[in-house]
């Protein structure tokens, strides 16, 4: 899985030159030539109903042909409809035929000012605009660019709506035309799992260089394209990464993926023409700034040399949300290493072999990364969505197969929110799952600081680790090194002062069995605990420890300085106008009621 790296520490130094290319590679004559041969004879064993209607055969353009740019509308038309959505023509146009049914697209955008900004890409004549997105963009100014399946439209064109508006780029990478029959050519074939060609950790690739990437273990002889999954890390500054075919030179007019800041790790899904160099099958990477680039092969669309079958079809299905972890309850954020699983929805529960979707981590815990993979099926060990830090939205396209009955699953290795958006299906048989459904681990314990609230003494302490004279002193309460963590099922003792520091457990004595408490932590759970017991003990650490311990389960224990007892032997401890001593301790231990995120 991809190496995690901290989180960045400053921000892009301004200026240098533009993360996205300018110039435009027209297509080379007789690109569209072989579109013909995605018909031939039906093989034996199989029947033309088993080709769904719409399904079509992928054809790659020889490189990507740039569309649309905001930023050049001279040099690249398109349609203004509103200050934030555009149209597109992509067919009928630079090697794409008329009949072409879906496009494959580098979409980049810059925002503006807008803070947690979208793109979404839709063909031209919906009704509305989906609920759907492919591009994210939280930050004024970051740069960002994903691969897009998408129907087109009326007017053979495609519709980009911006939540706000911003700088739109879209790129066409390749075409489906329509099958009616089994073919050789434009057929999917993925991977049973997500295979590692280049790894370049420890070392950088230099900035302005080309990287070979050897496919040959990966993808046969009749690749015409194969599908990777393109991860960048540990880059100093912004900049852009290319996919391309091997015997292009000079620096590519596109880019694949784009990094906005330092460290700023990201991954992208990109389908590159695939060429054959003594005997080897190879793509290369180009890179604008330095950084450590990892290569997933996911699978690859074949050519003419491949057999003829109705299997890895492309059937296009407009833009459909078909997992929110945020719906129908907004507290289901997933925790660290859970897996979420989902089904399909029909056609495509029966008949997908596999299915394209845009992955989004939202609302994110820490670093992490996202898997895809065929619901209940082993988890790759290769990732498909990156982030580097919390609170982060970042999406990537997925092409994943699926499981019979049970769809998808996405691991999610650090936890957050997880939407998934389908753009279609490839055809073929469905597999069999092969594992019970994944039983997510409860979530980990996590330290101080805490949040402690006690409504019967009007109290709100944060808990904090440390010296425990310097925490208590400056009025705060102590986590008590060694005891539990919220989470665990363990015992938590936390101290505070009673008298000095501001005397926030002045009123401790109070309180009674049944009084309840709350202690919530930086991530966002909420612990609910019920006074069962109140303990007197004298100042030695084990006898301490060993009453909040008394009480068996999970409970959390708030340790305080008190009198104890007077001259005559009666026992004064509750009564809080009496002088404080650190000879004693008054200990008031609540169980576990339940938790909950909030």
């Amino acid at each position: 899985m991809t190496e995690q790296v901290e989180p960045p520490t400053s921000q892009p130094t301004p200026g240098g030159p533009s993360p996205i290319g300018r110039r435009r590679f027209i297509q080379a004559a007789g690109a569209t030539a072989g579109a013909a041969a995605l018909t031939s004879t039906i093989p034996s064993g199989f029947a033309e109903a088993s080709i769904p209607a719409g399904a079509a055969g992928y054809v790659p353009l020889p490189i990507a042909v740039r569309a649309a740019d905001t930023r050049y509308p001279n040099e690249f038309p398109f349609t203004r409809l509103a200050d934030n959505q555009i149209r597109v023509k992509v067919r009928d146009r630079d090697g794409v035929p008329p009949d072409a049914t879906a496009v494959v697209l580098t979409v980049t955008a810059k925002n503006r000012e807008t803070l947690n900004n979208y793109v979404t890409v839709y063909p031209t004549g919906s009704a509305s605009v989906p609920e759907a997105s492919n591009l994210n963009l939280p930050r004024p100014s970051e740069v960002t660019a994903n691969l897009a399946f998408v129907r087109v439209g009326s007017e053979h064109s495609v519709d980009v709506f911006q939540f706000g508006a911003c700088e739109t780029i879209v790129d066409i990478l390749g075409y489906f035309v329509p099958v009616s029959a089994s073919t050789r050519r434009g057929r999917f074939e993925g991977l049973a799992a997500a295979k590692r060609a280049l790894d370049t950790r420890p070392d950088f690739v230099g900035a302005g260089s080309f990287t070979t990437v050897d496919v040959t273990p990966f993808v046969p002889a009749e690749a015409a394209s194969v599908v990777i999954n393109l991860t960048s890390l540990a880059n100093p500054g912004g900049g852009f990464f290319s996919a391309v075919p091997y015997s292009l030179s000079g620096e590519p007019a596109t880019s694949s993926l784009n990094v906005f800041f330092p460290d700023d790790k990201r991954a992208a899904a990109v389908i590159v023409p695939v060429e054959t160099v003594g005997g080897r099958r190879l793509i290369k990477v180009f890179a604008s700034t330095a950084a450590k680039l990892i290569v997933d092969v996911t699978g690859y669309f074949t050519n003419d040399a491949a057999p003829s079958s109705p299997i890895g079809l492309f059937v296009p299905t407009d833009p459909t949300r078909v997992l929110d972890t945020r719906k129908p309850d907004p507290t289901k954020r997933m925790w660290p290493r859970w897996v979420v699983e989902q089904t399909l929805p029909s056609p495509a529960s029966t008949a997908a072999a596999a299915v394209v979707l845009n992955v989004t981590s939202a609302r994110t815990r820490a670093e992490g990364y996202l898997t895809v993979s065929g619901a209940r099926l082993p988890i790759p060990e290769t990732s498909n969505v990156n982030w580097v830090g919390p609170g982060a939205i970042v999406p990537n396209l997925a092409i994943t197969p699926v499981t019979a009955t049970y769809g998808f699953q996405v691991f999610n290795f650090s936890g957050g929110h997880v939407i998934a958006d389908m753009a279609g299906y490839f055809t073929g048989q469905q597999r069999v799952a092969s594992l019970p459904q994944y039983v997510n681990p409860p979530p980990p314990p996590v330290a101080p600081e805490w949040t402690l609230r006690v409504p019967r003494l009007g109290l709100t302490s944060r808990v904090l680790t440390g010296d425990a004279t310097y925490v208590t002193d400056s009025g705060h309460t102590w986590h008590w090194a060694g005891t539990g963590y919220m989470g665990q099922a363990a015992h938590v003792a936390v101290f505070g002062h009673r008298t000095e520091a501001g005397s926030p457990y002045r009123y401790i004595h109070v309180m009674q069995p049944g009084d309840t408490w709350t202690v919530t932590t930086f991530d966002g759970r909420e612990y609910t605990y019920r006074m069962v017991r109140r303990d007197l003990t004298d100042a030695q650490t084990p006898n301490i420890l060993d009453a909040t311990r008394f009480h068996p389960g999970t409970t959390f224990s708030i340790v305080v300085c008190t009198r104890g007892y007077d001259s005559s032997g009666y026992r004064r401890y509750l009564q809080w106008f009496e002088p404080t001593s650190l000879k004693y301790r008054l200990v008031v231990t609540g169980e576990l009621v339940g938790w909950r995120e909030l």
